[in-house]
Protein backbone atom coordinates (compact mmCIF):
# COMPACT_ATOMS: atom_id res chain seq x y z
CA UNK A 1 0.00 0.00 0.00
CA UNK A 2 0.83 3.59 -1.18
CA UNK A 3 1.40 5.83 2.15
CA UNK A 4 0.06 8.58 2.41
CA UNK A 5 1.01 10.12 5.78
CA UNK A 6 -0.27 9.53 9.21
CA UNK A 7 -3.19 11.03 11.38
CA UNK A 8 -2.28 13.63 13.47
CA UNK A 9 -5.23 14.84 14.58
CA UNK A 10 -8.85 13.68 15.72
CA UNK A 11 -11.79 15.53 16.48
CA UNK A 12 -15.59 14.87 17.19
CA UNK A 13 -18.51 17.48 17.61
CA UNK A 14 -20.99 15.63 19.33
CA UNK A 15 -23.64 18.71 19.04
CA UNK A 16 -23.68 20.22 15.87
CA UNK A 17 -21.90 24.05 15.00
CA UNK A 18 -20.69 23.64 19.01
CA UNK A 19 -17.05 23.14 20.07
CA UNK A 20 -15.41 19.62 19.73
CA UNK A 21 -13.77 16.97 21.81
CA UNK A 22 -9.93 15.81 20.49
CA UNK A 23 -9.23 12.65 20.87
CA UNK A 24 -6.63 10.00 20.74
CA UNK A 25 -8.55 7.44 19.47
CA UNK A 26 -12.15 7.46 17.59
CA UNK A 27 -14.54 5.11 16.22
CA UNK A 28 -16.43 5.18 12.92
CA UNK A 29 -19.33 3.28 11.60
CA UNK A 30 -21.30 3.52 9.12
CA UNK A 31 -22.67 7.14 10.18
CA UNK A 32 -19.41 8.53 10.48
CA UNK A 33 -17.54 9.15 13.38
CA UNK A 34 -18.60 8.06 16.81
CA UNK A 35 -20.56 10.55 18.75
CA UNK A 36 -20.27 12.97 15.97
CA UNK A 37 -22.91 15.67 15.44
CA UNK A 38 -25.32 13.22 16.86
CA UNK A 39 -27.05 16.18 18.78
CA UNK A 40 -28.22 19.31 17.92
CA UNK A 41 -30.07 22.66 19.06
CA UNK A 42 -33.74 22.31 17.66
CA UNK A 43 -36.14 25.56 17.77
CA UNK A 44 -40.31 25.02 17.93
CA UNK A 45 -40.21 25.64 14.27
CA UNK A 46 -37.95 22.64 13.29
CA UNK A 47 -34.64 24.10 11.90
CA UNK A 48 -31.23 22.75 13.73
CA UNK A 49 -29.19 25.57 14.98
CA UNK A 50 -26.07 26.33 12.87
CA UNK A 51 -23.59 29.00 12.00
CA UNK A 52 -25.69 29.71 8.98
CA UNK A 53 -29.36 30.47 8.06
CA UNK A 54 -30.93 28.20 5.29
CA UNK A 55 -34.09 26.46 4.68
CA UNK A 56 -33.17 23.51 7.16
CA UNK A 57 -30.93 25.71 9.96
CA UNK A 58 -30.67 28.72 11.52
CA UNK A 59 -28.01 30.96 12.56
CA UNK A 60 -27.56 30.39 16.17
CA UNK A 61 -24.23 32.61 17.17
CA UNK A 62 -23.82 31.82 20.82
CA UNK A 63 -23.28 27.50 19.80
CA UNK A 64 -19.85 27.94 19.43
CA UNK A 65 -19.51 29.49 22.90
CA UNK A 66 -20.18 25.86 23.96
CA UNK A 67 -18.34 22.88 23.81
CA UNK A 68 -19.60 19.73 23.83
CA UNK A 69 -18.36 15.85 24.57
CA UNK A 70 -20.06 12.72 24.03
CA UNK A 71 -20.63 9.76 26.98
CA UNK A 72 -20.52 6.81 24.80
CA UNK A 73 -21.52 4.57 27.78
CA UNK A 74 -24.70 6.51 28.41
CA UNK A 75 -25.14 7.73 25.06
CA UNK A 76 -26.09 11.25 26.02
CA UNK A 77 -23.81 15.02 25.53
CA UNK A 78 -22.28 16.89 27.96
CA UNK A 79 -22.69 20.58 27.49
CA UNK A 80 -19.90 23.63 28.55
CA UNK A 81 -21.61 26.63 28.94
CA UNK A 82 -19.54 30.03 28.33
CA UNK A 83 -19.11 30.63 32.08
CA UNK A 84 -17.96 26.92 32.46
CA UNK A 85 -20.99 25.31 33.85
CA UNK A 86 -21.21 21.54 32.69
CA UNK A 87 -25.60 20.85 31.83
CA UNK A 88 -26.86 18.23 29.79
CA UNK A 89 -30.26 18.00 27.57
CA UNK A 90 -32.96 19.77 29.03
CA UNK A 91 -30.99 22.19 31.48
CA UNK A 92 -32.67 25.47 31.66
CA UNK A 93 -29.69 27.59 31.54
CA UNK A 94 -29.70 26.33 27.97
CA UNK A 95 -32.65 27.81 26.60
CA UNK A 96 -31.88 30.93 28.85
CA UNK A 97 -28.54 31.09 26.60
CA UNK A 98 -29.80 29.62 23.25
CA UNK A 99 -33.43 30.98 23.13
CA UNK A 100 -36.54 30.10 25.29
CA UNK A 101 -38.28 27.52 22.12
CA UNK A 102 -35.19 25.87 21.55
CA UNK A 103 -33.37 22.36 23.06
CA UNK A 104 -31.44 19.88 22.42
CA UNK A 105 -32.06 17.03 20.54
CA UNK A 106 -30.76 13.46 19.26
CA UNK A 107 -30.80 13.11 15.75
CA UNK A 108 -33.89 11.08 14.63
CA UNK A 109 -35.19 9.82 11.16
CA UNK A 110 -32.95 13.05 9.95
CA UNK A 111 -29.12 13.25 9.89
CA UNK A 112 -27.72 16.28 11.68
CA UNK A 113 -24.83 16.11 8.67
CA UNK A 114 -24.55 18.89 6.21
CA UNK A 115 -23.83 16.63 3.52
CA UNK A 116 -20.67 14.18 4.62
CA UNK A 117 -20.24 11.89 7.03
CA UNK A 118 -16.58 12.26 7.72
CA UNK A 119 -14.67 15.34 6.71
CA UNK A 120 -10.48 15.88 6.60
CA UNK A 121 -7.30 18.03 5.67
CA UNK A 122 -3.90 17.68 5.67
CA UNK A 123 -1.63 19.54 6.98
CA UNK A 124 0.05 20.78 3.96
CA UNK A 125 -3.44 22.09 2.92
CA UNK A 126 -3.36 24.58 6.10
CA UNK A 127 -0.01 25.49 5.70
CA UNK A 128 -0.31 26.86 1.79
CA UNK A 129 -3.85 28.15 3.19
CA UNK A 130 -1.50 30.48 5.93
CA UNK A 131 0.52 31.80 3.27
CA UNK A 132 -2.20 32.82 1.11
CA UNK A 133 -3.73 34.41 4.62
CA UNK A 134 0.26 36.16 4.36
CA UNK A 135 0.98 34.71 7.67
CA UNK A 136 3.83 33.31 8.97
CA UNK A 137 1.79 30.00 10.35
CA UNK A 138 -0.73 27.64 8.79
CA UNK A 139 -4.24 28.51 8.85
CA UNK A 140 -5.59 27.15 12.61
CA UNK A 141 -7.20 23.79 11.94
CA UNK A 142 -9.99 24.48 14.40
CA UNK A 143 -12.24 27.03 12.27
CA UNK A 144 -12.65 24.10 9.45
CA UNK A 145 -13.84 21.59 12.41
CA UNK A 146 -12.52 18.65 10.28
CA UNK A 147 -12.81 14.76 12.19
CA UNK A 148 -9.50 13.41 10.76
CA UNK A 149 -6.13 15.75 10.32
CA UNK A 150 -3.47 14.10 7.81
CA UNK A 151 -0.06 15.10 8.05
CA UNK A 152 1.29 15.85 4.48
CA UNK A 153 4.32 17.13 2.86
CA UNK A 154 1.57 18.64 -0.46
CA UNK A 155 -0.79 21.24 -0.46
CA UNK A 156 -4.20 19.85 -1.17
CA UNK A 157 -3.17 16.58 -1.56
CA UNK A 158 -6.34 15.10 -0.06
CA UNK A 159 -7.98 16.52 -3.25
CA UNK A 160 -5.95 13.71 -5.26
CA UNK A 161 -7.41 10.85 -3.09
CA UNK A 162 -11.28 12.10 -4.36
CA UNK A 163 -12.87 8.68 -5.97
CA UNK A 164 -10.30 6.69 -3.42
CA UNK A 165 -10.21 4.52 -0.60
CA UNK A 166 -7.84 5.34 1.77
CA UNK A 167 -6.90 3.09 5.12
CA UNK A 168 -6.30 4.36 8.36
CA UNK A 169 -4.04 2.34 10.76
CA UNK A 170 -4.39 -1.59 11.78
CA UNK A 171 -8.12 -0.75 13.14
CA UNK A 172 -9.95 -1.74 9.55
CA UNK A 173 -11.17 1.88 9.16
CA UNK A 174 -11.38 2.55 5.63
CA UNK A 175 -12.88 5.66 3.75
CA UNK A 176 -14.02 6.56 0.52
CA UNK A 177 -12.83 10.32 -0.53
CA UNK A 178 -15.68 11.87 -2.21
CA UNK A 179 -15.63 15.63 -3.24
CA UNK A 180 -13.84 19.04 -1.75
CA UNK A 181 -16.07 20.58 1.35
CA UNK A 182 -17.62 23.96 0.47
CA UNK A 183 -17.19 26.22 2.92
CA UNK A 184 -19.57 28.53 4.79
CA UNK A 185 -19.25 31.96 7.05
CA UNK A 186 -18.62 29.50 10.11
CA UNK A 187 -14.84 29.58 9.17
CA UNK A 188 -14.67 33.03 9.63
CA UNK A 189 -16.44 33.43 13.17
CA UNK A 190 -14.85 33.89 16.46
CA UNK A 191 -14.25 31.45 18.62
CA UNK A 192 -12.32 30.98 22.38
CA UNK A 193 -9.28 31.11 21.33
CA UNK A 194 -9.47 32.45 18.42
CA UNK A 195 -10.44 36.16 16.73
CA UNK A 196 -13.16 36.59 13.90
CA UNK A 197 -11.17 36.65 10.28
CA UNK A 198 -13.34 37.75 7.27
CA UNK A 199 -9.98 37.26 5.35
CA UNK A 200 -10.66 33.29 5.52
CA UNK A 201 -13.92 32.93 3.13
CA UNK A 202 -12.80 35.69 0.97
CA UNK A 203 -9.56 34.04 0.18
CA UNK A 204 -11.05 30.48 0.06
CA UNK A 205 -13.63 31.90 -2.20
CA UNK A 206 -11.15 33.15 -4.35
CA UNK A 207 -8.16 30.93 -4.72
CA UNK A 208 -10.11 27.63 -3.83
CA UNK A 209 -13.54 28.08 -5.58
CA UNK A 210 -14.38 28.42 -1.52
CA UNK A 211 -13.64 24.81 -0.65
CA UNK A 212 -11.31 23.16 1.86
CA UNK A 213 -10.51 19.73 2.50
CA UNK A 214 -12.76 16.60 1.69
CA UNK A 215 -15.74 14.51 2.29
CA UNK A 216 -15.74 10.77 2.91
CA UNK A 217 -18.54 7.99 3.73
CA UNK A 218 -17.18 5.10 5.66
CA UNK A 219 -16.65 1.96 3.42
CA UNK A 220 -15.38 -0.28 6.40
CA UNK A 221 -16.43 0.83 10.03
CA UNK A 222 -12.96 0.53 12.16
CA UNK A 223 -10.93 2.81 14.41
CA UNK A 224 -7.77 4.84 14.43
CA UNK A 225 -5.75 6.79 16.60
CA UNK A 226 -3.50 9.62 16.20
CA UNK A 227 0.24 8.18 14.67
CA UNK A 228 -1.79 5.90 12.50
CA UNK A 229 -0.36 5.53 8.66
CA UNK A 230 -2.62 6.27 6.20
CA UNK A 231 -2.19 4.45 2.97
CA UNK A 232 -4.25 4.60 -0.54
CA UNK A 233 -6.16 0.85 -0.55
CA UNK A 234 -5.39 -1.59 -2.92
CA UNK A 235 -1.93 -0.02 -4.50
CA UNK A 236 1.07 -1.92 -4.97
Amino acid sequence: MTGLGAVVGLVRFPVKSMLGEERERLGFDARGATGDRLWALRHADGKLGSGKSSTRFRKSPRLIECAAAYDEAAGTVAVTLPDGARVGPGDPRLAELLGPDAELTREGGASHMDQGAVSLVGTGSLHALGRLLGDDTPADVRRFRKNIVVDTAEPWAEEAWIGREIELGAGGLRLRITERVPRCVMTTLPQPGLPADRRVLKTLTAARDMCFGVYAEVVTPGETALGDRVAMAGAA
